[in-house]
Parts: structure tokens; sequence; C-alpha cells
């Protein structure tokens, strides 16, 4: 199979480039988390299967684990009882400050925490020096000392085991693109895997993160509040699920109170919190559960994907011929763009050729290379297939061609769809009808026949701007056609690879849609209706949130394909517009998205995706001295345009005086602009800061147009020749 990606980096000094500052990436995650946790829920130890570990295995170890391993009991409770003395702020602050007063950030160890975490037992560590190049912390090395005893009782063998973390796990897989470097406490890891050379997200199915204290426990002491333990485990979660792609969930467990999570797009469930040693029988079925009766797909892989073996990829031949249905897809490479996001769709996109089976079984690749896209959408909202089947034929020739796809189902499970209700739970559900349900995440996947590239990827300031205005013009013919995209963003833009194609770019993702009329439908029919609280409810059926009751108004259609109405403010945080925002930071005020918040996103995108590009090119190597030179300061505008991680912040940076417009005119950039940007290019920029300004002049407000944007463009594209 080939490694090549668009998105491949040859080392993480790119990634840091976008990399965010872990503190406000919590502050972010915990705002996310408001409504999205439920504690104390049962089903959790039923998806995980604990009922079905052997009573007598448990009984037995449960007994043998406390004769045997009394020495290492006797510490941990030690260590929990010193560290309750203190508060938990005090303890989170003294962790925090280890992180600060450590020059090189252990970078190879990744150990930061406070003094009792950081002690080490010296009998204890001298007996285990060999696998532990550096000196762990005490509470979390002893955890592992008595979960491998639980594992290796009666020299079970299963496809896991914990393993303490030895060092951060790096952000410089291909598809890993400015993920921040973390070091959960514990790992769950294949069998094989040594956590003292791997460094890749890919070799961890599951994590612990420990904490000395009860009171750090993930249970708020205070109602409404969500301790610090909760946040920090769901920034990893949110970088597991990222960077495993095809993981749907992720499973965790907490310190000496111990509590099994499993986090998914939609939010976080907790089990009931059990003490490890007056409840020893259950910590060791959740134990033996996790390393030796669960398997990968058990742990949350994606039930519609196998993984193949190094064996079966290096033996797959190109055909021509097509198998029959149903059809299936084998990814090439790398995936070419990954959601860093912690809820949400959580979307994936992949380059793929058809899989088949020969008649002497032998599998084989045919086809040409298209794009496969992994997503949620809100059972509320219109599937993407659907979308892409209401658009006028012939569709516009610079959108994605849609293939084939739509929302996945359990595989031999009564046609039951993925979703994240029916992945926590061992009781499957088909999507509710109506309005009087409580949406939930649906796990989709399509196939596109038009492949691409990312724009950032350019190979000239004419590549760019022709597939730019193509990708435009496209989004144009669709308004036309009453449907409004929503959703502009740099992963919904691509270059064509195909140089014969008529068109430069495209556009994608349609999923945001907001559909005003279909040319599959005879009659159209304005509907007024009621929308009633929609409620939030685990899998006990209690109540955790609600919404008001609010009124709607939409275009129906006498069609074979059912089209929802999309939502009234949509897009990707980091490239809406100012307005969009503001709407978002003040939820009183009625904000309903318009074709010129989608021309204004197609700016910030640009300029997201020329900054991208010249960083890149400035920080080779090859580059000039004076260039090199700049490249901090260019990093630090970047940051300061793209990498804000919340509304407020990022609203600030949405005007017409931003570092992504004004940048080719800091000097202290000068040489990365003589070097790489054209004139052409350079001057768009100061056209595209006027129509921001003109957009938002409070006094002569003139709103952005699709055909002010491409007037600017094909400028610059004339000004090039």
């Amino acid at each position: 199979m080939s490694n090549d990606s668009p998105r491949y980096l040859p080392s993480n000094t790119l990634n840091r480039l976008v990399e965010s500052n872990v503190g406000s990436s919590r502050v972010a995650i915990k705002a996310d988390l408001v409504g999205k946790i439920i504690y104390d829920d049962p089903a959790v130890f039923m998806r995980l299967r604990l009922d079905e570990v052997n009573n007598n295995c448990v009984a037995m170890c449960a007994a043998s684990l406390k004769a045997e391993n009394r020495e290492d009991i006797n510490l941990l409770k030690e260590f929990a009882e010193k560290a309750s003395k203190k508060l938990p702020d005090a303890e989170e602050v003294e962790e925090a400050n280890d992180k600060a007063n450590d020059p090189n950030k252990e970078r190879r160890s990744g150990n930061h925490g406070c003094a009792e975490e950081k002690r080490v037992y010296e009998p204890l560590v001298r007996d285990i020096l060999s696998e532990f190049l550096f000196l762990p912390s005490e509470s979390s090395l002893l955890q592992v000392r008595l979960f491998t005893h639980i594992i290796n009782f009666d020299q079970a063998t299963g496809p896991h085991r914990f393993q303490r973390t030895n060092g951060t796990l790096k952000a410089d897989e291909p598809h890993t693109f400015g993920f921040p470097s973390v070091s959960p406490d514990i790992i769950i890891s294949p069998h094989g895997v040594g956590a003292s050379h791997s460094k890749k997200w890919r070799d961890r199915d599951a994590f612990c993160e420990v904490k000395p204290s009860k009171k750090q426990g993930p249970k708020p002491a205070i109602a409404g509040t969500i301790p610090a333990i909760v946040t920090q485990s769901a920034d990893y979660e949110r970088l597991f699920m990222s960077a495993r792609p095809f993981m749907l969930f992720c499973v965790g467990i907490f310190g000496t109170e111990f509590s099994i999570r499993i986090c998914d797009r939609d939010g976080v469930t907790f089990s009931p919190i059990y003490d490890m040693f007056q409840d020893t029988e259950t910590l060791v079925r959740v134990v033996r559960s996790l390393t030796c009766n669960l398997s990968i797909d058990e742990l949350g892989l994606d039930p519609i994907v196998r993984v193949l073996t190094d064996q079966e990829t290096e033996e797959l031949p190109g055909k021509s011929k097509y198998p029959s249905a149903p059809r299936q897809w084998c990814t090439i490479g790398s995936a070419t763009w990954t959601s860093l996001s912690f809820l949400g769709h959580g979307t994936n996109v992949w380059r793929v050729r058809e899989y088949g089976v020969g008649v002497t079984q032998q599998p084989f690749l045919h086809g040409t290379e298209m794009i496969m896209k992994t997503a949620r959408r809100s059972s509320a909202r219109t599937p993407e297939s659907n979308v892409y089947l209401s658009i006028e034929q012939p569709s516009p020739e610079g959108l994605a061609k849609f293939e084939c796809g739509g929302d996945l189902r359990f595989p031999e499970c009564a046609g039951f769809p993925v979703t994240a209700q029916n992945l926590r739970s061992h009781v499957h559900k088909f999507l509710p009808d109506g309005d009087n349900h409580p949406p939930t995440p649906v796990l989709c996947r399509l196939v596109l026949g038009t492949v691409g590239r990312p724009m950032w990827e350019y190979k000239s300031d004419r590549d760019l701007l022709t597939g730019f205005r193509d990708a435009l013009q496209a989004h144009k013919d669709l308004c036309k056609q009453g449907i409004l995209h929503g959703d502009i963003s740099p992963g919904n833009i691509l270059l064509t690879e195909d140089q014969t194609a008529p068109f430069r770019g495209f556009i994608t993702d349609p999923d945001f849609a907001r559909i005003e009329r279909s040319t599959l439908s005879k009659r159209k029919l304005e509907v007024t209706s009621t929308v009633n609280p929609q409620n939030r409810h685990n899998d006990r059926w209690h109540m955790l949130s609600g919404t008001e009751t609010a009124t709607r108004t939409y275009t129906t259609f006498e069609s074979t394909v059912s089209v929802k109405q999309g939502a009234g403010m949509t897009g990707t945080t980091q490239f809406m517009a100012w307005q969009i925002l503001w709407g978002v930071i003040n939820p009183g005020k009625r904000v309903v998205h318009e074709a010129k918040h989608d021309v204004e996103s197609f700016i910030w995108v640009l300029s997201y995706c020329v900054m991208r590009n010249l960083y890149h090119r400035a920080a080779k190597g090859t580059a000039p001295k004076e260039v090199g030179d700049q490249c901090k300061a260019f990093r630090f505008l970047f940051r300061r345009a793209f990498s804000q991680t919340t509304v407020d912040h990022i609203a600030n940076e949405r005007h017409s005086w931003s570092r992504g417009l004004i940048f080719p005119q800091d000097q202290r950039i000068n040489a990365i602009i003589t070097n790489f940007m054209s004139n052409a290019l350079a001057t768009l920029f100061e056209t595209l800061q006027i129509l921001v300004h003109r957009a938002g002049d409070p006094g002569d407000r003139t709103p952005l147009t699709h055909d002010a944007l491409l007037a600017a463009v094909n400028d610059a594209i004339a000004s090039l020749s």
C-alpha cells in the first residue's frame, strides 16, 4: 500500500505551527462537556461485558491479589492518604508548576505531577528498572504491577496489556498535523507492543489517568462543575479518536477509586465509582475484560471496518474487473484529513480503491482512486447522501461527484444504524421518528468520485487561484438552486488531481446544507411547524438537558428523497463569518446563515491555505537563511489568526485588520513574502481586506457577494499572466 499522503509531514516541526495551547484547549473542551456527561451508568459495565468474566477466576484472582500484593496495596493506600490532606486545586497547581519548571518538558518521559505522584519507593523501582527507563510516579507504577498480576493470573494471555507510559505520544504521524504531544499515565496496548519503543497513538487501544487523591476523581464535589481529570481525559480522548480515525469511542479508567468511562463524539458516560480494594472483584473483572476478553472491535473499532494485515496489504494486486455488490473499499495511505474536535462530526477523509475477492479467494483492488469520507451526522439532520441526490443534474462542475454511501448499519444486526446510543448500549434501536425524541449522532460514510488534494498544497499561485475560483463558482451555482452549503472550511475545498478536468478546484461535504427546493420533486409546499422541546436523555431515559420550543419554516417536496431544513447557524468555527460568530456569542440575537456568510468563509479559508503553504515552504532546510530566520515571526502571525480556541478569540480575528489578511504587508516576514508570494496574490489580499471592511462597516455596509469575490480573484489571475 502507498504511504504517500497529501498531509504528510516529515517531522513534528510543522505540527507546532498550529499546536494549540493545552490550557486554552481544555477551557474549550470544558465548555463542550456541559450537558454531555452521564455519571453512575451501569450500562457501561454491560457494554464491556463484565458479567462474562469467569466467576471462579475472579474470586481466586482477587484473593491472590490481596495476599501476594499486600505491600503494594498498602503503599497505594498510604499515597492516597497523604494526597487527601491536600486540596485538589493545590495538587493541580503543583502538577502545572512541575511541568512549567521542567526545562525539557520531559519529552522522553512525559511524567509530571504533584509530590505524591513523583516520589518513588526505591526497592520497588530497583526491581523494575530494566522495564522502565525513567522513574514513573509511584501510584501509577504500583497500579501497573497490580494490573499485571490480574492479567497474568492463571497464565492467561489476552490481546491487550497495561503499560506505564514511557514518554509523550508524538504528533508526527502523517495525519496528525497540529496534534499536541501528551502523556496519559497508563495505556492499554496490543500484546507485543512496547510502550518504551512506540510513541504512536495507533499502538494505544485505551488509556487510564491516575490521580493520587480521591478528591481528584471524575465526579464533581459541587454540582454543575467539571473536575480537571474529566477535562484532561477528554483532551486525550479527542486526540485518540482523531489519531485512530476508525475508533468510534474510547475506554478508560481512573485511580484508586476507579470508574470506567466511555467517550464518543456525543459526550462521556461514567460507570458507578468503586473502591479498588473494597471492591477488588469488580476491579478484577474490569482488568480481565479489557485485556483478556474484549477484542479491538469491542473497544471501539468501527464495526464496518476490517484492518488488513501487513501481509494482506503487500499481496493486494490491482485489477480491472469489478466485483458484485455490496461494494467494499480499501484505504490508500494515511488519512488526508482528520478532525481534531472533541464532539461533533469527527470527520476523516481517505483515498480509497474498490476492494474485491476473486473466484480463487485472492483479494484485489480495482478501479480508479476515489475519496471516502466518514463522519457523524445528527439524526435530526438530512443525510449528506440525500443532499447530493437533491441537486439538479448535471451538477455544477466544481462540486464533488457522489459515487455511493449513506448511513452505516451494524452488520448482521437487523439493520440497526450505527449511532452513539447504539454503541453505548447493548440494546440496539432504530432511529426515532418525529421531533419528540433526542437526536443522536449517526455514523455515515460516503464515497466521492472526484479526487483532490488540500488547497494549501497548491503548486503555484495560478493553481491556487483557479481552483479557488472554480470552487467559489460551484458554490454560487448551488445557491442558484436554493442550496446553501453552510460549512466552508479548508477540508471542504480541494484542488483537482486530474489535470484534464474542466475545473481546477471543487467543494465537497454539503452535509450542513440548507435546501430550499429540489428538482426531484414535482410540487413544493411551504410548511411552518412548531419544534417541541428536544430533551437529551441517558440510556435509562433520565433527562439531562433540553431546548426551548421554537418555530421553523421550511420547504418540503413531493419526492422519494427525504430532505430536512439545515440549521440556522452552521460551519467550522475557525472559518465562520464574523456575524455568525457574533450570533454564537450572543445566543439571544438571531442570525440566519446566508450566502454572504459562506462567501466570507471562502476568504478565511484562502488566507489559512496561503499561510500554511508559505510556512511549509519557508520552514524547509533549502530555503534561504533570511527566510528561515523569519519563520518564528510567521508562526506567531499564523497562530494568532487560526489557532484560537474560543469563539470570542476567533471572532476578534475575523475583521479587516486580521493577521490573516494583513500578513503580506508585515515587514517582519518580508523575505517570506518576497520569495514565495506573487505580487498578484499579495494585491488580492489587499482587495480582500477592503471587501471585509466594507461588509462590516456599520455606517455603509456592503454585503459580500459571489460576484465581488469572483471579480477580485479573476483580476488576480489575469495579473499572473
